[in-house]
C-alpha cells in the first residue's frame, strides 16, 4: 500500500463547492474532543475514530463554502459492518451557507449535531466502515468513507489511521 502525500489526503476533503476544515467528536466524560483537521501534523492516512463502547457524543463539522452559496444542506451518515447498515442518520446542516473568505481562517461554517450514542458488547467491538455525505437540496455534493472502531469501555478515545 502506497502512502498518500499530505496534499493528496487534503484533496479528498474538498471539491469545487465545499472544503472540509475539521470533524470533531466530543465524548461525554472526556474533556478533550477528538479532532481531525486539515492542520494536523502528522495527518492520518484516513479519517479513523476509535471510540469506547456505550459512548455518548456530539459530532461537529467545520467547513467552508467555496464557489457559490449553498442551500438546504443536510448531512447523511451510514455505518456498516460486512455490508449491512447498522446505523444511519440524516441531519439538517444549514438552510443557507454563504461563500466564505478563504484568506480568513476564522470565516467558516460550523454545525454541531444532536448527541448520539454507540452500542456495546463483545460482538460490536470491531471496525465499521462509515460514509459521510453532504447534500444540497437532496443532491450529493461531497462524500467520504472513513472508519469507526468501537473498543472496550475502559480504553480511551483516540484518532487512528496513521498506518
Amino acid at each position: 500500500m502506497s502512502l498518500k502525500t499530505r496534499e493528496q489526503l487534503l484533496a479528498d476533503f474538498e471539491n469545487e463547492l465545499i472544503r472540509f476544515e475539521a470533524m470533531s467528536i466530543k465524548i461525554d466524560g472526556y474533556e478533550q474532543p477528538l479532532v481531525f483537521s486539515r492542520d494536523m501534523d502528522p495527518i492520518p492516512q484516513r479519517l479513523y475514530f476509535i471510540l469506547p463502547e456505550y459512548s455518548v457524543y456530539h459530532l461537529t463539522i467545520r467547513f467552508k463554502v467555496k464557489r457559490r452559496s449553498l442551500k438546504n444542506l443536510t448531512y447523511h451518515q451510514t455505518v456498516k459492518k460486512s455490508g449491512i447498515i447498522v446505523d444511519s442518520r440524516d441531519l439538517p446542516m444549514a438552510q443557507d451557507a454563504y461563500v466564505n473568505d478563504h484568506t480568513n481562517e476564522n470565516d467558516y461554517h460550523e454545525v454541531t449535531f444532536a448527541r448520539s450514542g454507540l452500542p456495546g458488547g463483545s460482538f460490536l467491538r470491531t471496525e465499521f466502515t462509515s460514509k459521510s455525505i453532504i447534500r444540497e437540496n437532496g443532491k450529493k455534493i461531497w462524500s467520504y468513507r472513513w472508519i469507526l472502531q468501537i473498543v472496550e469501555k475502559s480504553r480511551p478515545p483516540a484518532i487512528g489511521g496513521f498506518i
